[in-house]
């Protein structure tokens, strides 16, 4: 018998949508509001110490509203130093208004983006293929959609 749901991953507009009401309903955006504010400077005091550049992957960075809080407080630990985001991102149209939010950032001069419009999986797959492997000072998985 075949099911008659959808999967919302095939359909990124019905994503985003429940997405939006599954934020509406739960205390996940306070949660991450009070990790970026209490848990997250204490990470960071240990990733750029004598580095002039720190490297970030973001996996399903979305829109980039929880990223760029997230570089804004690796700024504030390490003003001095560049910073080198690469975004893993599947729906083209987060990754859209993820460049939008960029743009019109005044904060992120030393900033350096990179977007991949493809999952967590087939970021790995191309990585390993072309021996692409590269150290990273922080790596973080947010809001991100593990398929099984």
């Amino acid at each position: 018998m075949a099911s008659s749901m959808r999967s919302l991953f095939s359909d990124h507009g019905r994503y985003v949508e429940a997405f939006r009401l599954f934020l509406a309903n739960s205390t996940e955006h306070q949660c991450m509001q009070n990790f970026i504010e209490e848990k997250l400077p204490g990470i960071i005091a240990r990733i750029g110490d004598t580095k002039s550049e720190i490297n970030i992957l973001s996996i399903g960075g979305g829109a980039g509203e929880i990223d760029l809080q997230i570089i804004s407080k690796v700024q504030a630990q390490y003003p001095e130093s560049h910073i080198n985001n690469e975004v893993v991102e599947p729906n083209a149209e987060q990754i859209t208004k993820y460049k939008e939010r960029v743009a019109t950032a005044s904060n992120l001069k030393n900033v350096k983006f990179a977007w991949h419009q493809e999952t967590s999986s087939e970021y790995q797959s191309r990585i390993m293929e072309k021996k692409e492997l590269q150290k990273w000072n922080f790596i973080h998985m947010i809001q991100v959609q593990i398929i099984l």
